[in-house]
């Protein structure tokens, strides 16, 4: 899995939640960095923040959709943007799911377990 938040303490801290929860959980810094990092290893599922500079996750989501390596990863919004705002660009960048910044690890989870169960349906139909 990979992490993506420009806010180094909270995608550190993610990473720790998802760690302990078995899953082997890498954090990229920024979407040029997830990109690099996709490189080397493909993660199954991408947790992605939106609001980051230089280039942002939906940017980022419509990239890693084109490379081969992860065109099939699920990715996940994770943001503090509300769903509204999220669904209409995030289908069509390519977001398979969305969890708001600040609940429980376990939403999370629950979001990323249904995801990687039904990969490749559309981002609404993923939604928990």
């Amino acid at each position: 899995m990979l992490v993506v938040d420009d806010n180094e303490a909270s995608g550190l801290a993610l990473t720790a939640a998802l760690g302990e929860e078995a899953m082997d959980t890498r954090l990229a810094t920024s979407g040029l960095e997830a990109l690099e990092c996709t490189r080397s290893r493909t993660p199954d599922v991408i947790v992605l923040d939106i609001n980051m500079p230089h280039h942002d996750g939906f940017s980022t989501a419509r990239v890693l959709r084109r490379v081969l390596s992860t065109r099939h990863a699920a990715i996940v919004a994770f943001t503090a943007l509300d769903e509204r705002e999220v669904r209409e660009r995030g289908e069509l960048a390519g977001f398979d799911g969305y969890c708001q910044k600040g609940q429980p690890p376990e939403e999370l989870l629950t979001v990323i377990h249904t995801l990687t169960g039904r990969q490749g349906q559309a981002f609404g139909n993923q939604l928990p």
